[in-house]
């Protein structure tokens, strides 16, 4: 199964094999994707490969919600076998499986002994989203773990608001390029978007997912990859702060035999629309 649909009456779901990606997220009361995509999201795949993988997977990004996995960003140097950018899981095909409203996808990682198993399911106007890391091996393994959500980004037009906790996280209005890393203690961000009717909210366990990685490319870069073109704010629970540590992949311990859980939530409500004059 190449690409596997479920939902409820209010949430469409659409995921791939290719990195599990979560390709689509509509809400259906309002008909809003709430997920960003890149303009050449829906081309036919190529031959061509950039020999740096970071900048093979900006290259090949088509938005949605990736899990990254044993490691996001760069692999360190130290690192052997080294990973590809955002981590071996995002890369791989996996297995998938759906019935009514869940999916279920799986892969087994070769660079590392560990076993990962996704179950995407909709319940009414949630997302949830449980995801098992088996360690398979005879010895503990250490691994980075970030989910990688990339929303529409007509959602935080002005008199939109995002807050983790009590913290506003004041983003710039478009066109706008930024990257920060956020303490997250809070587990749980919130994307309010009153011209949209709707109010986002995404938990986590903040114990598994301390950081925020917050990302935004609003039109605001000119040159490769975007070419001002893409429109996305990412809002990504992780383990560790970017680019950290620099001698291993993270600093979540899987023992041998053992497994790691996590579980994040979507919740979308429905808000009373407000115009862009109202807001003004």
């Amino acid at each position: 199964m190449r690409r596997a649909r479920i939902g409820s009456d209010e949430l469409a779901l659409v995921v791939e094999a290719d990195g599990a990606r979560i390709a689509s997220l509509t809400h259906l009361p309002t008909g809003r994707e709430l997920l960003a995509s890149t303009p050449w999201a829906d081309d036919p795949a190529d031959g061509f490969v950039m020999a740096d993988s970071s900048a093979q997977w900006h290259r090949a990004y088509r938005g949605g919600w990736h899990l990254l996995l044993p490691r996001a960003g760069d692999s360190p140097a130290a690192v052997s076998p080294p990973q590809p950018f955002h981590g071996e899981a995002a890369w791989r095909t996996w297995r998938l499986a759906s019935s009514g409203g869940t999916c279920r996808a799986s892969v087994a990682l070769r660079t590392l002994p560990l076993a990962i198993e996704r179950r995407m399911s909709v319940h009414a106007n949630t997302l949830v989203i449980e995801t098992e890391v088996r360690n398979l091996g005879p010895v503990p393994v250490e691994v980075g773990w970030a989910e990688h959500p990339a929303f529409a980004g007509d959602l935080f037009r002005e008199g939109s608001i995002v807050r983790s906790g009590d913290r506003d996280l004041g983003l710039g209005a478009a066109p706008a390029a930024s990257f920060c890393d956020i303490a997250a203690p809070a587990g749980a961000v919130a994307i309010a978007a009153p011209h949209a009717g709707i109010e986002i909210t995404v938990t986590w366990d903040a114990a598994m997912h301390p950081r925020l990685y917050v990302w935004q490319e609003q039109r605001g870069s000119s040159g490769f990859p975007w070419w001002g073109a893409m429109d996305a704010v990412g809002l990504e629970p992780a383990s560790d702060p970017y680019g950290t540590p620099v001698d291993a992949l993270g600093s979540l311990a899987v023992g041998a035999g053992e497994s790691l859980v996590s579980v994040v939530s979507l919740r979308v409500d429905r808000r009373r629309a407000v115009s862009p004059e109202a807001t003004s």
